[in-house]
């Protein structure tokens, strides 16, 4: 019993000590006289080949395939840390600092880092491996099409912006948005496993609706917490806490949304199918809120298109 408690604790503490060294060496290369960007494109490439690593486990079930998924993903995120503090450091040197996720570059490649940190953690826990030929893709063409469609311009914050409501709000919202698209893989590979329930290489339903679970209803109060924080925010900025924009609209519907989901997973006892399908429609209200909302209706939260 003590020796697989001191195996376990050993493994927690190299774990963290993983992630600090990670850490450590993105501040180290952020030093480095190269732009943000180059650190960030370098993250995507190597986001693309943890996605073809990964893809590539469950069918040739090689462990090379199975190290290298997990080592370009850890590495891809170091970088993707490098570009966020390093494009930090620019907006410093130019003179109009603020945290990288002010715009839409930025907060597409933040919500991959989050997304590919909490997937990590959930791999290491687990030791569902699996998972990632779901969540690394997503991880993947948040961060390309950030690269590829967003401007990567640093520029001076807008007026509304300039407070430290910013790290607050901001923040939480994308701790959230990374949770809930988690929580979005692990309910499709529930559905996968229902619908061919003698494969081997899909893990049990009960471990996926667990992981579901988990994601959202640790999530969830961040979620609130935003929702809160921003109506603070809106209040100093605009001088009223809701004003019906679009994006405050649909940051209500995804919170009234997975609030459905754990009342009726708590109170009526849902479980299995419905509440994986609740996961999935769920998951589309928060692109709505993201994507539709930021880049096609005008609103006082317009900004976020760049």
């Amino acid at each position: 019993m003590r020796q697989a408690l001191y195996l376990r604790s050993t493994k927690v503490v190299s774990h963290y000590l993983i992630a600090v060294i990670g850490v450590f060496t993105a501040v180290a290369l952020s030093l480095l006289p190269m732009d943000n960007v180059f650190w960030y494109k370098s993250a995507t490439l190597l986001y693309a080949l943890s996605c073809i690593m990964y893809l590539s486990y469950p069918l040739f079930r090689n462990s090379v395939f199975m190290k290298t998924s997990t080592l370009a993903l850890f590495l891809g995120l170091v970088l993707n840390l490098t570009g966020m503090i390093r494009r930090g450091i620019q907006s410093y040197e130019l003179g109009v600092f603020h945290p990288p996720w002010s715009n839409l570059f930025e907060a597409l490649t933040f919500w991959s880092f989050i997304v590919g940190s909490i997937y990590l953690f959930i791999e290491r826990k687990y030791a569902l491996r699996l998972l990632g030929a779901f969540v690394v893709p997503l991880v993947f063409l948040l961060s390309a099409f950030a690269i590829f469609k967003a401007s990567k311009d640093i520029t001076p914050l807008m007026p509304a912006l300039r407070s430290y409501w910013l790290y607050l709000h901001v923040v939480t919202a994308f701790i959230g948005y990374a949770g809930f698209t988690v929580a979005f893989a692990s309910a499709i590979l529930y559905l996968l496993k229902g619908r061919f329930p003698q494969t081997r290489l899909l893990p049990s339903q009960d471990l996926l609706e667990e992981i579901t679970y988990k994601s959202i209803i640790l999530v969830f109060p961040v979620w609130t917490a935003s929702i809160i924080l921003g109506s603070a925010w809106a209040n100093e900025a605009w001088g009223g806490y809701w004003s019906w924009d679009p994006k405050e609209v649909w940051a209500l519907i995804v919170w009234l949304f997975f609030g459905a989901y754990l009342h009726a997973r708590q109170m009526l006892g849902w479980k299995g199918k419905r509440t994986a399908w609740m996961v999935v429609f769920g998951f589309i209200t928060v692109l709505i809120c993201f994507f539709a909302i930021n880049l096609y209706f005008p609103g006082l939260h317009s900004y976020a298109t760049d």
